[in-house]
C-alpha cells in the first residue's frame, strides 16, 4: 500500500516488515518503521490523515488496525478486530472519523480518539468489503465487494441507501468517487471500469 502526504512531499509505504517514509529526492526511506506494537505481522494498508499531516492509520494482518505518529516514531493506538481489514479511508471533512472495510463483510467507522469500539457497524454485504471511498463532502462512502457489488451508505446510517451490480460484473476491487460527487467509479476482476451515476 502507498499513501501521499498532502501537505508535504513524503508518502508512506507498508510493506511485509516495516512502514516506511519516502522523500522523491532520496532512494532510501527517510524512517523505516519496524516491530509496530510489538508485532511482525504484515501491514497492509496505510493512510495519512488529512488534517494532521504526522499521522498515519494502517491495518495489518494481526486483524489489527492502528494508528501511529511519524514525529515521535511511536505507534499511539490499536484495537483488534474479529477479523483482518482490507481498506481504510479518512473521512476528508471530519478527519478525525475513518472507515475500514473487513473480511467479516462489514465496513466499520471509528473515531480515532475512542479506537475501543466502533461508532457504527456498516452493514449490507455478502462478501468480504475490499475497496473503500468517502465523497467529497463527506457525508457519505461508498464501498466495493467481493459480493460483486458497489454499496453507498451514509455515514450516519448503518445500511446502504443504494446497491449497483451488473450482470457480468466480478469482484470489485477499487471504488472512488469524482471531484464533484455526481459519480462513482469501481473496478472490478473483470478488467473493467464501470461509472455509475
Amino acid at each position: 500500500s502507498i499513501d501521499h502526504n498532502r501537505s508535504s512531499d513524503y508518502f508512506a509505504t507498508a510493506s511485509d516488515s516495516a512502514v516506511q517514509i519516502w522523500s522523491p529526492d532520496r532512494s532510501a526511506p527517510v524512517q523505516t518503521h519496524q516491530d509496530l506494537w510489538g508485532s511482525d505481522d504484515t501491514v497492509g494498508v496505510v493512510r495519512y490523515n488529512p488534517a494532521e499531516r504526522s499521522l498515519l492509520a494502517m491495518c495489518s494482518a494481526d486483524r489489527g488496525v492502528g494508528l501511529f505518529d511519524t514525529r515521535l516514531a511511536s505507534p499511539l493506538r490499536k484495537t483488534v478486530l474479529s477479523m483482518k481489514s482490507n481498506c481504510l479511508e479518512w473521512n476528508p471533512l471530519e478527519p478525525m472519523n475513518f472507515v475500514v472495510g473487513n473480511e467479516d463483510y462489514n465496513a466499520y467507522g471509528f473515531d480515532m480518539r475512542k479506537l475501543d469500539r466502533p461508532l457504527m457497524i456498516y452493514k449490507g454485504h455478502i462478501g468480504a468489503v475490499l475497496a473503500v471511498s468517502w465523497s467529497p463532502t463527506g457525508r457519505e462512502f461508498v464501498t466495493g465487494s467481493y459480493d460483486r457489488t458497489v454499496r453507498i451508505f451514509p455515514s450516519r446510517r448503518g445500511t446502504s441507501r443504494e446497491m449497483y451490480h451488473a450482470r457480468r460484473m466480478q469482484r470489485v476491487f477499487t471504488v472512488n468517487y469524482s471531484a464533484d460527487n455526481r459519480y462513482i467509479v469501481s473496478g472490478s476482476d473483470d478488467t473493467n471500469l464501470r461509472l455509475w451515476k
